[in-house]
């Protein structure tokens, strides 16, 4: 139950903008005792859903580029494959400390976002 719970927190928290899959990455790793990769995985899947709802709504206001999609479908299945073939060869340790250095940076920088 308490794994609903915070998979419903998460999906609020990515609702309001604030990116709750990093959150669930933490609790699936930390708390859940699923592996680093299965749970950036887990996080990829949830993504899909929650991108996909504002993506509806984006296509509803008719405000979208399509020039820009293909661009950013086109490299970002590229980067995806690369990256994905780089953590499966890269130990789960330096996967693990590279994902939380990207988030604290992350956490860093929209702390000191000027709006």
């Amino acid at each position: 139950m308490i794994d609903f719970i915070v998979g419903f927190a998460t999906s609020v928290l990515s609702g309001l903008g604030i990116g709750g899959g990093g959150l669930l990455v933490i609790w699936l790793v930390l708390f859940s005792s699923v592996e680093q990769l299965a749970a950036q995985g887990i996080n990829l899947v949830y993504f899909l859903f929650s991108s996909g709802a504002a993506m509806l709504v984006h296509l509803i206001k008719r405000r979208f580029n399509l020039k820009l999609i293909v661009f950013l479908i086109f490299f970002g299945s590229i980067g995806a494959l690369v990256g994905s073939l780089l953590a499966k060869n890269t130990s789960p340790e330096l996967v693990r400390t590279a994902f939380g250095i990207l988030l604290i940076g992350s956490g860093v920088m929209t702390l000191f976002k000027k709006s």
